[in-house]
């Protein structure tokens, strides 16, 4: 088996940054190269664009901080690493971008984070795994409890 691209999913959470670790060590394991990517669904048109649109750009920040944070542990960990953000259908342009880069593996956490949910949730897990053009790796919810100190970006 050859892994080359590591792709790896993030959306602030513990869970996701548990999988992420896994990603990390799969990619020393097989010497490859890591993306990190995070995808914020757009918001919902019933949604006040006033209230909403605060509400996005707060998440979009926040999520954005996410994935420079686990680009810059990544790379103190000595993994060449690429980090992305995305606007659209979770699963459509997580399979897309894993097309994209031609991953080899996929890796995610199960469930995503609690007030986030509409990032990640169970049923975005089993759609990209349906969809996947690569096998898919899932860490679940309790996992092995490992953290990810916060680097400057």
């Amino acid at each position: 088996m050859l892994i080359k691209t590591v792709l790896a999913l993030t959306d602030g959470s513990q869970n996701s940054r548990n999988a992420l670790q896994y990603a990390v060590e799969i990619c020393h394991k097989f010497d490859a190269d890591l993306h990190i990517l995070s995808v914020i669904e757009d918001m919902p048109s019933y949604i006040n664009l006033e209230v909403g649109a605060e509400f996005m750009a707060n998440i979009q920040e926040t999520i954005k901080n996410e994935v420079v944070t686990c680009s810059g542990y990544c790379e103190t960990s000595g993994i060449k690493c690429t980090g992305e953000l995305r606007h659209g259908i979770p699963y459509e342009e997580i399979v897309a971008y894993a097309e994209e880069i031609d991953a080899d593996l996929i890796v995610m956490s199960t469930h995503g984070h609690t007030g986030l949910s509409h990032i990640l949730l169970g049923s975005v897990a089993e759609k990209i795994v349906r969809h996947a053009p690569c096998p898919v790796l899932t860490t679940r919810l309790g996992a092995k409890n490992w953290d990810i100190p916060e680097c400057e970006g």
